[in-house]
């Protein structure tokens, strides 16, 4: 019961979190512009007008704090509609146009109903402040949170205006300003002072805080003004706090400076690192092929499975690289591939295509060829033949024949891979310095970037994390033929182009159908089979031949001829690619886991004013 309790508080939260971040209003303030009109009798008149950029909302919330300024009066609350600002209805309900005021702690809360789906719109807000200005015997302050921290989201744009009921001198007037160090305030004349902020953040304020001559509110109730003197200990405090912007400043300077200096050094010296890894380990060495475009004849005395894997500039053997080998011991007499028919048990013929043993005496041939050679006959197939139709289903029966097969693949590409090593077809030893300084710079890129974040409060060290990762796998992984290997493959290449272009050339008209044959199966592993076998028929046309019965070795039928026109070999074709892959898919998924006052910047901090509670959002 307890369980189940504990389960339905979970689910209940879950979708409590899940109605509040998916229900919650869309919007973005786009601009917050305040003029404080200061009275002669210490009163303020402040209208605040507020830009809202909208996607789906149904009104705007907007707290003042009245808080040491004496009880809020005169409230008008206005929502802009075709172009001009009509007066909000201060009643209970949702009709659009209506609003409430709850107060709390001299806080007042605005409720105001004004739907709004995909549009832009201005509500404006007026109101007095009584006790606005502070009045000490020797100068008068006007001491302000004009936007406080009370905010729900961030606004683009704010600007605060000043306007003191009488000019005086501009240099009577020192006006300071508290918040973000990336504020503005300009004495405009005398009698208008601006504030200026752009990108407000939730949870800041824009304070203001303006001395002035006194005598500019000589209409103050007398008994309003302090018994003491205050521009001296003011100008103090505000010149502590514009000492210790001014050193944050440049401190952010240079720390601006440093974190230039570090991301633009850091992209730098992974550019530098990409190359030199790359002219280290991975620049291919430049060969030149003497014997020009073509090379006329077998290279090197390589099987098809070496060459098809050296021209494919892979590590090991693919399946067509064994097919290839198959192919190549029926050439050579070991095995023999034909196709009969066979009545199934439904009195269907079918065609089955088998591949029978001829010579058991393997000592000829190669490691990986006599693997091929009895794992065919002997554990695929009775000991004398094997159905390449039953291989497919052999692997597909079970997990433990997938691995058999698998295991018997493996090896086979492993003793190809060990081949090319003792003929010197490998990989160049690699720069350990330039792999160690990929992969260090990697990781500190990755780890580094997050700690410069956090540091610096810059996003764009997010870009280290991005470029860590791949450096580290480029270190590792990047490394480039040998010479012998660039030399090997070289001529292959110009081997397996004339193999393309051979029907062309005038020795293929007088060439045996034994060296088209020994062409073919380097054709199958170079992966030109098609291309070979169209250019025989073509020549053998020519020769007047009947290249359909055509016979070579034991009085067998051509490899080409079985190509063009019977459906075993492309049954040999599918079923070593089918079964090799189906091998690997089975085993892979059983093995899985799951200072001065005269204007500048704003300085941190604050000189005491009220109204940080103030803020808006929308519902």
């Amino acid at each position: 019961m307890k369980k189940l309790k504990k389960i339905y508080f979970l689910i209940t939260v879950f979708f409590t979190v899940f109605s509040v971040v998916f229900s919650a209003p869309s919007y973005r303030v786009d601009s917050l512009d305040i003029t404080a009109k200061i009275q002669e009798d210490g009163s303020v008149v402040v209208e605040e007008i507020v830009l809202y950029n909208a996607s789906e909302i149904n009104g705007v919330l907007y707290n003042i704090d009245a808080k040491g300024y004496g009880k809020l009066n005169s409230l008008e609350v206005f929502y802009e509609k075709n172009g001009e600002f009509i007066p909000a209805v201060n009643q209970n309900g949702t009709s659009s146009g209506s609003y409430t005021v709850t107060t709390s702690d001299e806080l007042y809360k605005i409720k105001l109903y004004s739907p709004m789906r995909d549009e832009k719109r201005y509500f404006g807000f007026r109101y007095i402040l009584p006790r606005g200005v502070t009045v000490y015997e020797d100068i008068a302050q006007f001491n302000r949170k004009m936007v406080g921290r009370g905010w729900q989201n961030n606004i683009k744009d704010v600007s605060v205006k000043v306007i003191l009921p009488k000019k005086v001198e501009k240099n009577e007037i020192h006006a300071f300003g508290h918040g973000p160090l990336t504020g503005n305030i300009e004495i405009l004349s005398g009698n208008e002072i601006f504030f200026s902020l752009k990108n407000y953040r939730q949870g800041e304020f824009v304070e203001t805080n303006i001395l002035f001559p006194k005598e500019v509110v000589s209409k103050i109730n007398p008994s309003y003004i302090k018994k003491s003197k205050g521009y001296e200990k003011i100008m103090a405090m505000e010149g502590r706090l514009a000492e210790e912007s001014n050193k944050e400043r440049d401190r952010a300077v240079k720390g601006l400076i440093l974190s230039r200096v570090i991301f633009y050094g850091g992209i730098l010296w992974w550019l530098f690192l990409v190359i030199f890894i790359y002219l280290k380990n991975g620049k291919k060495y430049k060969v030149t092929n003497p014997y020009g475009e073509y090379f006329r004849e077998l290279p090197d005395d390589y099987t098809p499975a070496v060459a098809g894997t050296l021209v494919s500039r892979k590590m090991y053997p693919a399946p067509e690289h064994l097919f290839a080998t198959v192919m190549d011991l029926v050439r050579k007499d070991y095995l023999e591939m034909e196709e009969i028919n066979e009545v199934n048990s439904r009195g269907k013929s079918i065609k089955k295509t088998i591949l029978r043993k001829i010579n058991g005496g393997t000592s000829q041939l190669k490691d990986y060829e006599k693997l091929v050679f009895k794992w065919y006959i002997n554990e695929l197939g009775d000991g004398e033949k094997v159905v390449l139709e039953e291989i497919e289903k052999y692997v597909s029966k079970n997990l433990t024949n997938a691995k058999k097969f698998n295991a018997n693949f493996e090896k086979w590409k492993t003793l190809v891979y060990t081949d090319m090593l003792s003929k010197g077809l490998k990989q160049d030893k690699r720069s350990t310095l330039a792999v160690g300084l990929g992969v260090i710079t990697g990781i500190l890129l990755f780890i580094g970037g997050m700690v410069l974040i956090a540091v610096f409060q810059d996003p764009k060290f997010m870009l280290f994390n991005f470029l860590g990762m791949p450096l580290i796998i480029f270190a590792a992984a990047i490394s480039r033929p040998s010479k012998e290997k660039e030399e090997a493959y070289s001529r292959w290449k110009a081997f397996k182009k004339f193999l393309v272009d051979y029907s062309n050339l005038e020795e293929a008209k007088l060439a045996s159908i034994h060296l088209w044959e020994h062409y073919f199966v380097y054709a199958i592993a170079l992966g030109v089979a098609e291309k070979v076998a169209a250019g025989y028929k073509k020549i053998a046309a020519l020769r007047g031949e009947d290249d359909v019965n055509l016979r070579v070795g034991r009085n067998r039928t051509s490899l080409m001829n079985t190509y063009l026109y019977s459906r075993a070999f492309r049954t040999m074709e599918s079923s070593t690619a089918k079964a090799a892959s189906r091998s690997m898919r089975e085993v892979a998924k059983s093995t899985r886991s799951s200072s001065s006052g005269s204007g500048g910047g704003f300085s941190r901090g604050s000189s005491g004013g009220g109204g940080s509670r103030g803020g808006g959002g929308a519902f």
